[in-house]
């Protein structure tokens, strides 16, 4: 049961926000995994706020009548997480994951329960909001084909898990290239028991074109939600 929540969150869809200007809105719509981007299921915004290294981000999930079903607030310095607040409407968790520097602190709240837990990170680390920067950041490590591995924030499971980011293709020319990346668990027992996730980006890193794995957004299955892998492909 504890891999299920891990497989949840580790493979968000990661909005990971092509920030390149500041104070602008971004969108994404998600697809059906295997649809040929034909049938929607929902759609991704979010708004970002940059002021000089500051930022603040709203990243939303919206369904198809436009209802917020997974809303994720935070606040970055550089590169670093500084605080992220997450609600799992559809569920109805709430989390907080604040990170100094050193020590990564988590709190969650589900069915009038509340759990904390921190943890020292002596590697880099990484949640949805931050992914791009980060990735950004080690491009041309990535380009030249080394293998990038970081800390990434689980906020259901109160912890932090490793994972590696690898090249895997390059494709078109000029302004049309584009370069794939495959992100999976460090470890070889977590790895062996979920999918990995795909992204392409375009040739210099600068923007996330699309993704395709699972999403923090879940999927109706008689009384309860199971989760759900999708094909989100940004704007």
């Amino acid at each position: 049961m504890k891999f299920l929540f891990l497989v949840n969150l580790i493979f968000s869809s990661l909005f990971a926000l092509n920030v390149a200007n500041a104070n602008q809105t971004y969108r994404a719509d998600i697809f059906e995994l295997g649809s040929n981007r034909q049938k929607k299921i929902y759609t991704l915004q979010a708004q970002v706020e940059e002021n000089g290294e500051s930022i603040k981000s709203v990243l939303q999930y919206l369904d198809l009548e436009g209802k917020v079903v997974f809303e994720e607030k935070a606040e970055i310095k550089g590169l670093q997480i500084v605080k992220d607040e997450i609600s799992q409407k559809q569920t109805g968790a709430t989390a907080v994951v604040e990170f100094d520097g050193k020590k990564a602190k988590f709190s969650k709240t589900e069915n009038g329960k509340t759990k904390d837990d921190s943890e020292n990170v002596k590697n880099d680390f990484v949640m949805s909001p931050n992914f791009q920067r980060y990735i950004k950041s080690k491009w041309s490590d990535l380009v030249a084909g080394k293998t990038i591995e970081y800390r990434y924030g689980v906020w259901d499971r109160l912890e932090s898990v490793g994972f590696k980011v690898t090249k895997t293709t390059e494709s078109g020319e000029g302004d049309n290239k584009t370069i794939s990346l495959i992100k999976k668990p460090s470890s070889f027992i977590i790895a062996a028991l979920v999918n990995p996730i795909e992204f392409t980006f375009n040739a210099d890193g600068s923007r996330l074109l699309s993704m395709k794995g699972r999403i923090p957004v879940k999927q109706k299955s008689g009384n309860s939600w199971k989760d759900l892998d999708a094909e989100v492909v940004y704007q």
